[in-house]
């Protein structure tokens, strides 16, 4: 901006003026993305308490730092600490705790350095007289707005400051399977059924389609890796009873490192795979809830301090089998703590109803499977699929107004019932 070296005061002064005020915009429009922008690798619950709240630079080391997780665990002399010393943000092995925990990186583990987002020279003590930080009037035309709008409207701001209420909970659900949406429709005909437009493919599109059909004939052992690779394995379902095959549109995999089943409940919840440490937390919550701690006394009895120990983790490594997701245990915790509707397909079959509440009709159902006698799925089933009975402590332990699930659900369980006898 100088431009040269032959320049009056006058001159400088301007450039570098222009230089400083340059540099303040970017800063503030970096405040301002910190503020309302989320980049894809912080949209995890993990995050929940900072976003929105720290720059987005900050968030970037965290989220290095967090890759080192893996070989550092929660060791400190192995971890080293620099981050911690050096920009004042929580180093990988304070990560790991937060980790193995299952609870979200805590504001306060953040120094203030990087939570200051804007400009503004910081009052002195006693110079604030409140109004700078009083809602009062905003909360007011808030709701005077809410009350204001339609139904559509109302969702819409509701889910707004929800977010801002809420930051460690997300709305955010894994895509559709990907749809061809290549070309637009040019002509009348029949619709492929790969696309979901019709368009005249190309010769070469032709010439291509022809070869991958003559590299399957000829090459069938390339198929079956691609097949291998896949997530998606329907192969699972052969390990199913004969009965309830029908009703299975797919079966998912998950990792297997001893966390598995929580892998598939955490994937089913909408926390993703890797949310399993949240479902582990949560459980072990649930299970010391004052306000079902006689149900669960009742219910595991003298096993109850070893089903709550196997929630409990030292790392997020490769997990020893007594620290598995063993079933009817975990899909006692499983239904009451979610208020959702648990199958599990095994051996034998079994549905899991929440025993504190009433039902629901619009309560979400998840079916997990018990695959290779040691390994849990996820199972997507069609809809209005039968339901396997309930167990015996379901009934006996459930309160009163629980019973409700077993009239919602009567026709489904009596459809599986007549079901059953035709695998004999």
């Amino acid at each position: 901006m100088l431009g040269n070296s032959i320049g009056d005061m006058v001159k400088c002064w301007e450039a570098m003026n222009n230089n400083l005020r340059l540099q303040l915009g970017n800063i503030r429009a970096s405040f301002q993305k910190s503020f309302y922008e989320v980049a894809h690798a912080h949209v995890s619950p993990f995050y929940g308490y900072l976003r929105g709240s720290v720059s987005r630079a900050a968030l970037r080391r965290i989220a290095e730092e967090l890759l080192r997780v893996d070989y550092v665990g929660t060791n400190r002399q192995i971890c080293g600490c620099t981050l911690r010393t050096s920009y004042g943000l929580p180093c990988a092995c304070e990560l790991g705790r937060y980790r193995v925990g299952g609870i979200p990186i805590p504001i306060d583990a953040v120094h203030v350095h990087w939570r200051k987002l804007t400009m503004e020279v910081e009052l002195e003590i006693g110079e604030d007289d409140g109004s700078e930080v009083d809602m009062t009037v905003a909360m007011d035309e808030l709701w005077r707005r809410f009350r204001s709008l339609d139904i559509i409207g109302k969702r819409a701001l509701r889910s707004r400051v929800c977010e801002l209420a809420y930051p460690t909970m997300t709305t955010l659900c894994p895509p559709p399977e990907k749809i061809k949406t290549k070309g637009g429709v040019k002509k009348k005909g029949k619709k492929p059924t790969d696309y979901d437009v019709y368009r005249d493919p190309s010769y070469h599109e032709y010439v291509d389609k022809a070869s991958q059909s003559s590299q399957r004939q000829s090459q069938p052992s390339q198929t079956s890796k691609k097949i291998k690779l896949s997530k998606k394995q329907p192969q699972f379902i052969v390990q199913f009873p004969n009965h309830i095959r029908s009703y299975i549109e797919d079966v998912v995999n998950v990792e297997s490192d001893g966390n598995c089943g929580f892998r598939v409940i955490a994937s089913l919840h909408g926390y993703g795979e890797d949310g399993w440490p949240m479902v582990r937390r949560e459980l072990g919550l649930e299970i010391i809830d004052k306000d079902r701690s006689t149900l669960y006394d009742k219910l595991f009895s003298n096993r109850l301090a070893a089903v709550r120990e196997s929630l409990m983790i030292e790392s997020f490594d490769s997990q020893p089998p007594e620290k598995w997701m063993s079933l009817p245990d975990m899909g006692y915790l499983i239904a009451n703590r979610y208020n959702v509707v648990l199958v599990y397909l095994g051996n034998p079959c079994i549905t899991f109803f929440p025993m504190t509440s009433s039902h629901s009709p619009n309560v979400s159902i998840y079916c997990i499977g018990f695959v290779n006698q040691n390994h849990w799925v996820q199972v997507n089933m069609k809809e209005g699929f039968p339901l396997p009975p309930v167990t015996l402590d379901w009934k006996k332990f459930r309160s009163h107004i629980a019973t409700t699930w077993m009239l919602g659900f009567a026709g489904r369980m009596q459809h599986w019932q007549l079901l059953t006898p035709v695998l004999a």
